[in-house]
């Protein structure tokens, strides 16, 4: 009976244990968050998904005002994106176009959509050991997704301040899918205005896209999603202009806190050429397109294609 009652203690205390690992991993995730959000840092990393690489310069600030940021690239044509708070523009010198956008908030390093604490319920978030990333002490996070509607995730942050310094998309076989990874990184670094001007010389002839779009409301929205992924939710829903002069789009961004799948619903206009319709990878984002009552249905996203397929069979229009 003492052999039994240690037994049972033994396997309490290892449960409370696991909690408890799981628990800091959590934390660990939130840190990182808010870290992205509130430190000053400067750096340069490189983002690999298959056999394309891009290397960036990241410079991020915060005062009383919010959080001013400029990301600029480094190889490949001239483009700049300037960032204060959720406001976006985009410069391509190139092309002689600036684009107004809305910030993504699972952007590099920032990359929780959500709250962490949710986490736990669409994956197994545990530590993994501390490694060296752009010469700092790192902890590594790993998410093991619980089913096969979400790619698994490994980041590492820095010990100290807790800034995210590496990101890897890992599909069910382990492979890297994507991954983003500082290869020089300062923080704590003061505030300087002229680091986060831009460049780009922007002047009268160049062309502005508004892509920013109108919020709607969910009860204005005339669509069903009725297949959706277990944890994934709306988090945004917008009309905008994807194309000049095209029709207004609907854009729908639904997501578990870490993963984000967009549903775009498109009027066709009469006599339109559609491309091809169907299953579509570019790169680490996976596509679907189908036409549903004279609208074209794109839904796309940096999960697996089981996912999207499950969200794009369960698009249709409410009845009247």
């Amino acid at each position: 009976m003492k052999l039994l009652r240690c037994v049972a203690v033994a396997l309490v205390l290892s449960g409370l244990s696991s909690l408890a690992v799981a628990e800091d991993a959590v934390a660990w995730l939130q840190r990182m968050s808010q870290a992205a959000r509130n430190l000053n840092y400067s750096g340069v990393f490189v983002y690999q998904s298959g056999k394309r690489s891009e290397l960036s310069r990241i410079t991020h600030f915060v005062d009383a005002n919010g959080e001013h940021e400029r990301l600029e690239a480094l190889d490949g044509p001239p483009r700049e994106v300037l960032r204060n708070n959720d406001e976006v523009q985009c410069f391509f010198p190139a092309d002689k176009v600036m684009v107004l956008e809305r910030a993504s908030k699972d952007r590099f390093p920032g990359t929780l959509s959500g709250k962490a604490s949710v986490l736990g319920d669409y994956y197994n978030v545990r530590l993994g050991p501390v490694v060296r990333v752009a010469g700092r002490d790192a902890q590594m996070v790993i998410l093991e997704p619980r089913d096969d509607m979400r790619y698994g995730h490994q980041f590492w942050a820095d010990l100290t301040t807790g800034l995210l310094l590496k990101a890897r998309m890992v599909d069910d076989a382990g492979q890297v899918v994507e991954q983003f990874s500082f290869s020089e990184i300062a923080q704590g670094i003061p505030f300087d205005h002229e680091r986060i001007k831009v460049h780009a010389n922007a002047g009268a002839d160049w062309q502005v896209l508004d892509a920013r779009g109108n919020e709607l409301r969910p009860g204005d929205l005339a669509w069903l999603m009725r297949s959706l992924p277990i944890g994934y939710r709306m988090v945004s829903l917008t009309r905008r202009l994807l194309r000049k002069d095209g029709p207004d789009t609907l854009h729908l961004m639904f997501s578990d806190g870490l993963a984000n799948v967009s549903v775009f619903i498109e009027p066709i206009p009469p006599g339109a050429k559609l491309g091809d319709v169907g299953s579509a990878k570019v790169g680490s984002t996976s596509i679907y397109r189908k036409v549903v009552n004279e609208h074209l249905i794109t839904v796309l996203g940096e999960v697996p294609a089981a996912a999207i397929r499950r969200v794009a069979d369960g698009v249709e229009t409410k009845k009247k």
